[in-house]
């Protein structure tokens, strides 16, 4: 498979609940204000919210740092204005043919405003991939943050995957040491979505739901 058709791959998955996606990252958008430092992280949802930041005629001057290949490849190619008033910056790593990112990620940071990730499965037990690339991923980066933002459709809400990210547990300390976790998600109104999502909150995660 070369690289045209690992976007193609990419961009077929983006499409898979795309009504959801679409307005969890128009409703992430509230959370990013003029100057910030963040984090773009790999994933369909957040290179949704890629192309909302790059439309958007708010001036926001950010520092944006990522590892996710497909959005930088959009900006590059469609967005080019984006960088003129924006620093973008890419860390260093290996490239994840299967999610189009960087993972073995090393930073030019020591720590970073805002954290913008995706989340193959979240639920009582915490943030789970089935990459196992993404566990260092995820991990490092969370640990560098001062506040975590996940962005999952409802499909991904009670999920778990094979390999966990980051454990309730640590979720639970993170937050006692001040570091801020919201979820923003689509509503369902299944039992189990709803009885998870009250655990998640009872947890001291910001549930937003669209």
């Amino acid at each position: 498979m070369d690289i045209k058709d690992l976007f193609l791959s990419f961009e077929k998955r983006s499409r898979f609940n795309c009504e959801a996606k679409e307005k969890i990252a128009k409703r992430c958008m509230d959370f990013i204000n003029p100057g910030d430092e963040i984090f773009l992280g790999a994933g369909t949802t957040v290179s949704y919210l890629g192309e909302y930041l790059a439309q958007s005629d708010k001036h926001f001057m950010l520092k944006i740092w990522t590892n996710n290949l497909f959005v930088l490849n959009l900006w590059l190619k469609k967005y080019e204005r984006f960088f003129l008033e924006n620093f973008v910056g890419i860390v260093s790593g290996e490239i994840s043919r299967k999610n189009l990112s960087i993972v073995d990620i090393h930073y030019n940071f020591s720590k970073i405003q805002k954290v913008i990730i995706g989340s193959p499965g979240i639920s009582t037990k915490g943030l789970s991939s089935d990459d196992i690339n993404t566990v260092q991923q995820v991990e490092h980066i969370i640990r560098k943050a001062g506040e975590v933002i996940v962005l999952a459709d409802s499909s991904k809400i009670g999920r778990e995957c094979t390999y966990q990210t980051r454990s309730m547990r640590m979720i639970k300390i993170d937050i006692k040491n001040k570091k801020r976790y919201t979820l923003i998600t689509d509503e369902n109104k299944g039992e189990l979505y709803q009885k998870i999502l009250k655990k998640l909150k009872e947890s001291g995660i910001q549930i937003i739901q669209v």
